[in-house]
């Protein structure tokens, strides 16, 4: 039901190909193959327990520790993409900022394509912050224009300051904007230091006269007359917010759901606690209480494991009583 909720509700041709994914089975498929994976651990442990003289060599603590290790490294990689997966899914938030009248509005309407925000000479034209979405690289993202930041007395001006500070809070990347050519000074690199998303440098009017120079320093060179440039940002941009997906095969599954994580690190926890149990000496049958919790978030993504699984595999891979 998400999977069609995402394919109906998607604004980007990724967030459809991942639904897609989705309703292929593909998270299923790989959730299932996990569960596969605790059953062999729950295997192991039962043999370990109740039948230690059946097998030679008999299972010991450490082969029942490395079969739980590698699947919990399987669940924490899978978790991994759940950030990007959420952004995949709600669209990443990129802010556009900077000292008034360096082209973050030029630069906005660039990206969105059309002329919506106001562009003039006058510094704090911007009093209000601008939002668009937009698809950069095939990625959802939600692009906002924002106010000019300055030490200013003139009320309204502030007021959109403010503004432009409370979207930097929940930026999932910045894009501070400075003529090419210019430095920042100590207030500005104050202001980016200050900052809890990454920050991409983009040298704005990079343009003499048709001629695109090149930053040398760090940052992506923009022209927004010639439009050179734009291409090499928004390929950046989407390495930056959506660079866990890019090194993502395309085969591979996606979380793109806050409740489908929590399960997966719920897993996780639950076996690392198990491990950790193990290693401390406490007894093989109440360390196994662990991977029943970690059974039970798994159940919340795909079906159950239950004891039958764990016994006909128990007596399948293991001579017990022949």
């Amino acid at each position: 039901a998400e999977a069609i909720a995402d394919l109906i509700d998607g604004t980007s041709p990724r967030l459809h190909r991942e639904a897609l994914r989705q309703l292929d089975r593909h998270l299923s498929r790989r959730v299932s193959e996990l569960r596969e994976g605790l059953v062999q651990v729950e295997v192991l442990l039962a043999h370990h327990i109740d039948f230690p003289e059946e097998d030679d060599p008999p299972v010991d603590v450490e082969r029942i520790e490395q079969a739980a290790r590698g699947l919990r490294s399987a669940l924490e990689g899978l978790a991994r993409t759940a950030p990007e997966g959420e952004r995949l899914r709600e669209g990443a938030l990129v802010v556009l900022a900077g000292r008034p009248n360096t082209g973050k509005s030029s630069l906005y309407n660039a990206l969105v394509g059309e002329e919506r925000a106001l562009v003039t000479e006058i510094a704090g034209t911007t009093r209000d912050a601008l939002e668009a979405d937009i698809a950069v690289e095939g990625y959802p993202v939600r692009l906002v224009d924002t106010a000019g930041l300055r030490s200013t007395d003139g009320v309204v001006e502030r007021l959109g300051i403010e503004v432009a500070r409370r979207f930097l809070e929940h930026a999932d990347l910045v894009l501070y904007c400075n003529p090419e050519g210019t430095r920042l000074n100590v207030e500005e690199r104050a202001w980016i230091d200050d900052l809890r998303a990454p920050v991409l440098r983009v040298a704005t009017m990079a343009d003499a006269g048709d001629v695109l120079r090149e930053s040398d320093d760090g940052a992506v060179s923009v022209s927004v007359v010639t439009g050179e440039g734009l291409g090499v940002l928004k390929r950046a941009v989407a390495d930056v917010i959506f660079g866990t997906l890019e090194a993502t095969p395309d085969d591979a599954p996606v979380l793109t759901r806050r409740r489908q994580a929590d399960a997966v690190l719920r897993a996780a926890g639950e076996i690392g606690a198990f491990e950790v149990a193990l290693r401390e000496g406490v007894p093989a049958e109440y360390a196994g209480a662990h991977l029943k919790s970690a059974a039970s978030a798994l159940e919340e993504v795909v079906g159950l494991v239950d004891t039958e699984d764990v016994l006909d595999r128990l007596f399948a891979q293991f001579c017990i009583g022949k």
